[in-house]
């Protein structure tokens, strides 16, 4: 994939984490166990990895190094 603030190829890799992995508005309430249910997160969060209790979360991410930027595709999930 190529960088789309420089144009240079990035890197595939993956972040991972070891509960549920989402984004959530800033200002927007994270939940009292916002890490780790679906239910509990702010209804405005993007699920970006669903939990793996074996393996955690996990996420494919390209990342350029020079420009210091990560890009991830949101899975499609259903509600």
């Amino acid at each position: 994939m190529e960088c789309p603030y420089c144009n240079k190829k990035m890197q595939l890799g993956a972040i991972e984490a070891d509960n549920l992995l989402s984004w959530t508005p800033e200002g927007e309430n994270k939940g009292r166990m916002g890490r780790i249910f679906r239910s509990d997160r702010s209804p405005n969060s993007v699920i970006l990895a669903e939990l793996n209790v074996f393996s955690g979360s996990t996420v494919k991410a390209y990342y350029c190094i020079d420009c210091k930027k990560i890009i991830i595709d949101v899975p499609v999930t259903e509600e």
